[in-house]
């Protein structure tokens, strides 16, 4: 009797042990039927804290944050816990009041104004399209942020969904089976987890130097797209051209999604985001030269934006974020030859430089620019795109030059790609490192001065003084610079690696 009383006390005490010592966990539960606009959402966790948890819904940076308790709804939790919800702050607490297992449920509705649904849903990034037939959502939509600052490991499975449907999901796309966990680190949501169930979906799987990579798309949609016929020509040549140019095939797999919105609209556009290893669409129109560009500049993203971006935050430096990764966008899609010379001149000038050189505010400060970024975008947004783009066609130029055409401005972005992968992973790229690994092709203080002046204070640049290489001549109207090739200059051959 002795020893059944001691084996018992080591039970209890492992038990006791194993449960002080069991590591933080966020176990969600998803259901969807396939038709409605509702996805049930079913959470259970550890707690870090005994006496409450508190959650974040949604992120502000994510396209727009309007109504969002029109979003999360019917907010649940198990007795004897209790909620108290903060809108103004989207805060949810939960006050556990003894529980030793915790858990939440709420509702994610993606409704609409029925006016305008396609609308609301390019321009509120944040809101899911849930709807007959097809289900895109990333965690950003319906995952919540814990406050406690642990790491926990966080999970995601279905319990409901329509069996006959073809699933996606950006965690591991071999796994065709929505029953399997996917599993990642609360730290590594960040990188967003992506999923697509639909009945008119399809998704193809391509060998690029390697890398796998998967086209998911809709198969039919009111604007008579082939979408995977469409961009067969990122797969066999846009893709290898932007691998060989960073000289970077260092992927687990990469995938792009593209779901064609079904509406009561005409066309109104394309918009989505990119996230790690993918990109995602939602496409509002017909396949078009635009399309060609979005798809292009946001998969680029993979390098700049992603593996090196400059400063702490993405608004600290866009003009390289997203002006730098404009450039490098379109001299890959000329290079790939799905942008020819016309494609290629058009956007530089039409859409970039005639546009940038006539707006009434193109020369505010950089600092000012992300207060007003999605409240103003038409006319803040665009900006560091624009300036990036301009300037650094203009240091491709200098480059080029300055070396006798033995160097560009790609030789610099591998050089600071380098530098980047040499410091630590917390350690941050900065504008003076930019500079300093310029500094190897040009003078560093006119490097200095030109960020100071056209990428921070705003100065456009004045190309009645700026020389370019012989390739390339430059007419002024009205003081709006227009490029063109010069006799017998041939991209190609401008643009090669």
């Amino acid at each position: 009797m002795k020893i059944i009383k001691i084996v018992i006390l080591l039970l209890l005490i492992c038990s006791s042990y194993s449960y002080a010592e069991q590591k933080p966990f966020m176990d969600y539960v998803l259901s969807w039927d396939g038709e409605s606009s509702i996805l049930k959402v079913e959470l259970t966790y550890s707690a870090s804290q005994k006496d409450s948890t508190v959650f974040i819904f949604g992120d502000p940076d994510f396209g727009g944050q309007h109504d969002i308790f029109n979003v999360v709804k019917n907010i649940r939790a198990t007795k004897p816990e209790v909620l108290r919800i903060d809108e103004a702050n989207r805060r949810i607490t939960t006050y556990h009041n003894g529980a030793k297992k915790h858990s939440i449920s709420y509702e994610i509705h993606s409704s609409f104004n029925d006016d305008k649904p396609t609308v609301t849903t390019q321009t509120e990034l944040f809101r899911p399209v849930i709807t007959k037939g097809i289900l895109t959502l990333v965690n950003l939509q319906f995952a919540l942020d814990v406050t406690d600052e642990s790491n926990p490991l966080v999970s995601f499975r279905w319990r409901k969904y329509p069996e006959n449907f073809t699933y996606f999901n950006s965690v591991h796309p071999s796994e065709k089976n929505p029953l399997e966990k996917l599993s990642a680190q609360y730290d590594d949501l960040s990188d967003l987890i992506y999923f697509v169930i639909g009945d008119n979906i399809e998704v193809k799987e391509y060998n690029v130097m390697g890398v796998p990579y998967y086209c998911v798309t809709t198969n039919e949609d009111k604007y008579g797209n082939d979408l995977q016929g469409n961009f067969i020509p990122f797969f066999e040549s846009y893709f290898p051209s932007i691998h060989r140019f960073w000289k970077d095939a260092d992927f687990p797999f990469y995938f792009l999604a593209v779901t064609a919105l079904q509406n009561n609209q005409k066309e109104i556009g394309a918009g989505g985001f990119g996230i790690k290893n993918g990109f995602v669409m939602k496409l509002g129109k017909k396949f078009d030269t635009r399309v060609k560009y979005v798809t292009a500049h946001e998969t680029s993203h993979s390098w700049i934006g992603s593996k090196m971006m400059l400063g702490n935050d993405s608004f600290d430096n866009q003009w390289f974020g997203e002006g730098f990764n404009d450039y490098i966008t379109i001299i890959n899609l000329a290079n790939s030859k799905i942008y020819d010379e016309e494609d290629f001149l058009y956007y530089l000038n039409e859409e970039t430089l005639k546009r940038h050189y006539e707006s009434n505010v193109k020369g505010v400060h950089n600092d000012s620019i992300a207060a007003k970024y999605w409240t103003d975008y038409s006319n803040y947004g665009v900006l560091p795109y624009r300036r990036g783009c301009i300037y650094a066609f203009y240091l491709d130029n200098q480059i080029r030059l300055a070396s006798n055409g033995k160097f560009t401005i790609r030789n610099m972005l591998l050089d600071l790609y380098e530098f980047r992968k040499e410091k630590k992973q917390d350690e941050v790229l900065t504008v003076d490192d930019f500079i300093n690994i310029g500094a190897t092709y040009l003078d560093k203080k006119e490097l200095e001065e030109q960020i100071a002046h056209y990428m921070i204070a705003g100065q456009p640049i004045d190309f009645n003084t700026i020389k370019l290489i012989h390739e390339f001549s430059i007419e002024f109207n009205d003081n709006i610079p227009k490029v063109s090739l010069t006799e017998n200059a041939d991209l190609s051959k401008i643009y090669q690696w």
